[in-house]
C-alpha cells in the first residue's frame, strides 16, 4: 500500500468548498478552476467527490435488521431453556404424545384436567 503524502492540500475538501460556493458550475469547470489554484484535479474526480458527498451516510452495519426474522425450532426438539428445567409455552411433539397417554389413562380431558388442579393444589 502506498504511503499517503502529507502537508499538501486535501484536495476532496477543497472540491467541496469550492463547489459550495459556485453550485452551478460544472466538474470541468470547478476542476479547471482548482487547477488555476494550485490544486490539480481532473474532472472525473470532481465528479466522483460531488456525488459521494451527495449520498446519506448509513447507520450501523448491512444486513438484516435485528427481529425482523423470528427463530424456529425444530418440532419434536426441546428448546435450550427448556432442557435446563425452564419452561417458554412451547410445548413439544413427545410430551403432546405423553400427555394424549396420560388423558387416556385417567378416562378424558375433564379427569385430565380434575387431576391437574389438584396436583396445582398440593405443589402450593
Amino acid at each position: 500500500m502506498a504511503k499517503k503524502k502529507t502537508g499538501g492540500p486535501n484536495k476532496s475538501q477543497a472540491i467541496r468548498d469550492y463547489s459550495k460556493s459556485n453550485p452551478e458550475l460544472k466538474p470541468k469547470q470547478i476542476a479547471e478552476d482548482l487547477g488555476k489554484k494550485g490544486v490539480a484535479v481532473s474532472a472525473g474526480f470532481v465528479s466522483t467527490i460531488l456525488s459521494t458527498s451527495k449520498r446519506k451516510k448509513k447507520a450501523g452495519r448491512p444486513g438484516r435488521p435485528k427481529g425482523s426474522v423470528k427463530s424456529v425450532r425444530a418440532v419434536g426438539r426441546p428448546t435450550k431453556s427448556a432442557a435446563k428445567g425452564k419452561t417458554s409455552g412451547d410445548v413439544s411433539v413427545d410430551s403432546l404424545l405423553k400427555v394424549k397417554q396420560l388423558v387416556a389413562e385417567l378416562g378424558g380431558i375433564a379427569e385430565a384436567k380434575s387431576a391437574l388442579s389438584t396436583l396445582e393444589q398440593l405443589m402450593d
